[in-house]
């Protein structure tokens, strides 16, 4: 699956697979610019997983090359959402950007990142 808003090409979403007998998982990958001008992309991808019964995701940020703090406010927003459905947010392997920015907005207290090398 692969989610762009209309109005920003910068970034895309890519759904990628999870191992069989994992019904409620969903494993997506943002790449490009993830800032206030492109969330709408991750939080509609977002909407879908759990319009399909998904309400454990892990999200790849290797591939994103610019985050504001929109962009990291909105991934607290999408941990909110899932937990409110018994659900949950796993960061994988966050770029430098965004774990720069998660570091000084001290976000990473509150989102779960997962170790280097855990690819799920």
């Amino acid at each position: 699956m692969l989610v762009k808003t209309p109005t920003d090409r910068r970034v895309r979403i890519e759904r990628w697979p999870v191992p069989a007998g994992s019904p409620t998982l969903a494993k997506l990958a943002v790449v490009g610019v993830l800032d206030g001008d492109s969330v709408s992309g991750l939080c509609d991808a977002t909407a879908s997983v759990m319009a399909n019964g998904k309400r454990h995701l892990r999200l790849d940020l290797s591939g994103v090359t610019t985050c504001d703090t929109a962009g990291l406010y909105t991934l607290l927003g999408v941990q909110s959402a899932l937990r409110s459905m018994g659900g949950s947010l796993v960061l994988l392997r966050p770029s430098l950007p965004v774990h720069t920015g998660l570091r000084a907005a001290r976000l990473h207290l509150r989102l779960v990142i997962a170790p280097p090398g855990s690819v799920m």
